[in-house]
């Protein structure tokens, strides 16, 4: 879905942290240098809180569901199709009361470790539509929410 967000059409991102490289489909933070205005900072501190509510997200969700745990045997394109089923899936569990364990977490970041996924190649030419998506996100969010400082741990 297309968004319009201060006058510039902008697609459905994938947040990354900052070993990323900023595309026009995945944006992440301004790194520290040289300096960074408020709006700047501001805008990093909100993807970091983004960043760590989806790492706790996932974590979750491959701790109830372990297909989400180990390479997948399908084409990556179904991957979005899986993840919205176990979120929905998720939900209901939890509508119904049925927690998480805190011992499936455990296993499921020991599973991670000891078993880290393979890397694919990513189309890492950088665009100039990357910067101008962020930009135009840093002005939105400096002038609609509070500027925050400060990165979450």
């Amino acid at each position: 879905g297309i968004k319009t967000i201060g006058g510039k059409d902008t697609n459905l991102l994938i947040v990354g942290d900052p070993a990323y490289p900023l595309l026009d489909w995945l944006i992440k933070g301004y790194s520290n240098s040289p300096r960074l205005t408020p709006e700047q900072e501001s805008f990093n501190t909100y993807i970091s809180s983004v960043r760590v509510g989806v790492e706790m997200t996932f974590g979750l969700l491959k701790s109830r569901w372990r297909v989400l745990l180990k390479r997948s045997d399908f084409h990556f394109t179904f991957a979005p199709t899986m993840i919205a089923t176990c979120c929905a899936l998720h939900n209901f569990c939890q509508n119904e009361e049925d927690q998480a364990s805190n011992s499936w977490l455990e296993e499921a970041c020991d599973r991670a470790i000891n078993f880290p996924q393979p890397n694919q190649p990513v189309n890492l030419q950088c665009s100039s539509c990357g910067s101008s998506t962020r930009e135009v996100l840093t002005t939105y969010l400096a002038t609609t929410f509070p500027l925050r400082t400060g990165h979450l741990h």
